[in-house]
């Protein structure tokens, strides 16, 4: 039997929908994606191992700049040679089965 909702559930997404002016379902759409992405950082095995939400967040924004800062310091030929080579070992690999 599927589960039902309240009416004051219904409500409330109707309420946050048009504070936010989104549709009902596009609001579904995008709560559900937040509480995911919630969930997985709050499961994830660097929380985890750092121990805090917060502190998994502040790893991830300083690999990004890293990464980013890594990037810009490289040519444009080594670029395109090191994207195509990945692309290049990317479509050479076995497909996996399901």
């Amino acid at each position: 039997m599927p589960v039902t909702f309240s009416k004051t559930f219904y409500k409330l997404l109707a309420e946050y929908a048009q504070e936010f002016a989104v549709t009902r379902s596009e609001f579904d759409v995008r709560a559900l994606r937040h509480y995911a992405k919630e969930l997985r950082l709050k499961t994830s095995p660097m929380t985890k191992t750092l121990g805090s939400k917060e502190a998994a967040k502040q790893y991830s924004e300083v690999q990004s700049k890293l990464v980013k800062s890594w990037w810009a310091g490289i040519s444009d030929e080594e670029r395109k040679a090191r994207t195509k080579a990945a692309q290049e070992a990317r479509w050479k690999a076995p497909k996996k089965k399901k």
